[in-house]
């Protein structure tokens, strides 16, 4: 990926590099660290995200596909 802007409503391709107390998923697109709320993602995975809040050097994300929430193996709910 190039170093492009990021940009809300975006999509992106975020690897999972770290998770906060909560297990939402943090990681890096760019230069720029993106938190992804409500998610319960595995470690190292690739997720497709939306940019939802842009700020100067962080950025708020959320899954791609709200409708099936990732849970902590990694694994989709149906």
């Amino acid at each position: 990926m190039g170093m492009e802007e990021l940009s809300i409503g975006a999509t992106y391709d975020l690897r999972i590099a770290a998770k906060d107390p909560k297990g939402d998923g943090i990681g890096r697109i760019n230069d720029m660290v993106v938190f992804v709320k409500n998610t319960k993602p595995r470690l190292g995975k690739t997720y497709k995200v939306k940019i939802t809040n842009l700020y100067k050097t962080f950025a708020y994300a959320e899954p791609l596909d709200n409708s099936k929430p990732f849970i902590g193996n990694g694994s989709l709910i149906l």
